[in-house]
C-alpha cells in the first residue's frame, strides 16, 4: 500500500472550508444514523446525471468520517469518468478496474492519504483509484467479482465509501447499488431538474436499491431567501422590513 499527504487548503480557503466541514459533520451524523445495524457497513454516493458534485460530496464525507476517527475506504467505481483521484490530488495508478480482472491484489492498488488540513487530528483513509481504462466497464462491474472486491473493503472499515457513476448516464449503478447497504443520491440546486431527480430515485426503486438520503449540493441560501421575498402568507420580508426601518429613520429625521 502507498502513503501519501494530501497538502493543506491556503488561508483564503480556510472560511469556506469551515462552512463546508460544518455540512459534512450534519451529513456525517445522518449517515451514521442510516447505517446502524447494517451488515455491511458501505455506502454508494452518485447523482442523476454528472456534473452535481458527487465526488466532491463523497470525498468530503469520507474525510468528515475520518476525522471522526472512523477507518474508511473510499473507492472510485466511475471507471468511464473517474474523477475522485484527482480531487484528492492524487493518481489513479492501479485500481478497481486492475482488481476487478485479476491483475492486481486489493492490498497493492490500496493508496493511503493523510489529510494535513483537518487539525488537529490529520486523519486518513485508504483510497482505491478507479485503475486503468477498460473497454466494458458493465460487464466488468456486473460481475460477482464487484460485490466480492466490496465485502473485502467492508472487513477493513467502519464504512466503505463508493464514487458510482450516475444513474441516468448508465447502468452501472444499480448494480453496484445491490452490492452495498445503500446509496445517497446528490443533486445539484437550481441545476438537477425536479424529473431528472424523480427518475433517478424511481430507477434506484425499481432496481431494488435502498436509497438512504439525498444530498442537496451547491445551495445558495440567499437566493432562495430572496425568492420568497413577498411571497403570500410569509409574512414581511428581509427586504421589505428593511425598507420599513429605512422609512421610519427618514420620518425621524423630517
Amino acid at each position: 500500500m502507498s502513503k501519501m499527504t494530501v497538502p493543506r487548503a491556503g488561508r483564503r480557503d480556510k472560511k469556506r472550508r469551515e462552512t463546508a466541514r460544518e455540512a459534512f459533520r450534519v451529513m456525517r451524523s445522518n449517515l451514521l444514523v442510516a447505517i446502524t445495524g447494517l451488515e455491511r457497513p458501505s455506502v454508494a454516493v452518485t447523482s442523476a446525471m454528472p456534473g452535481e458534485g458527487k465526488t466532491s460530496t463523497c470525498v468530503g464525507i469520507a474525510q468528515s468520517l475520518a476525522a471522526a476517527g472512523l477507518r474508511v475506504v473510499l473507492a472510485d467505481f466511475d471507471l468511464r469518468s473517474p474523477d475522485s483521484h484527482r480531487v484528492l490530488g492524487t493518481t489513479a495508478q492501479h485500481g478497481v478496474s486492475d482488481v476487478l480482472l485479476g491483475g492486481r491484489r486489493l492490498e497493492e492498488c490500496l493508496q493511503e492519504l493523510t489529510f494535513t488540513s483537518i487539525e488537529p487530528v490529520r486523519p486518513s483513509i485508504e483510497f482505491l483509484p478507479a485503475g486503468q481504462p477498460v473497454a466494458n466497464p458493465s460487464e466488468l462491474l456486473t460481475s460477482s467479482r464487484t460485490t466480492e472486491l466490496i465485502s473485502r473493503m467492508t472487513m477493513r472499515a467502519d464504512v466503505v465509501l463508493i464514487d458510482a457513476p450516475p444513474v441516468l448516464a448508465v447502468a452501472d449503478t444499480i448494480e453496484i447499488g445491490r452490492s452495498v447497504g445503500g446509496v445517497v443520491l446528490v443533486v445539484e440546486a437550481a441545476q438537477t431538474t425536479l424529473p431528472s431527480v424523480t427518475r433517478a430515485r424511481d430507477a434506484l426503486a425499481r432496481g431494488g436499491v435502498n436509497l438512504m438520503g439525498v444530498v442537496l449540493n451547491r445551495f445558495d441560501a440567499k437566493h432562495a431567501a430572496d425568492a420568497y421575498e413577498g411571497a403570500p402568507g410569509y409574512g414581511p420580508s428581509d427586504a421589505e422590513m428593511r425598507r420599513g426601518r429605512l422609512d421610519e429613520r427618514r420620518r425621524a429625521r423630517a
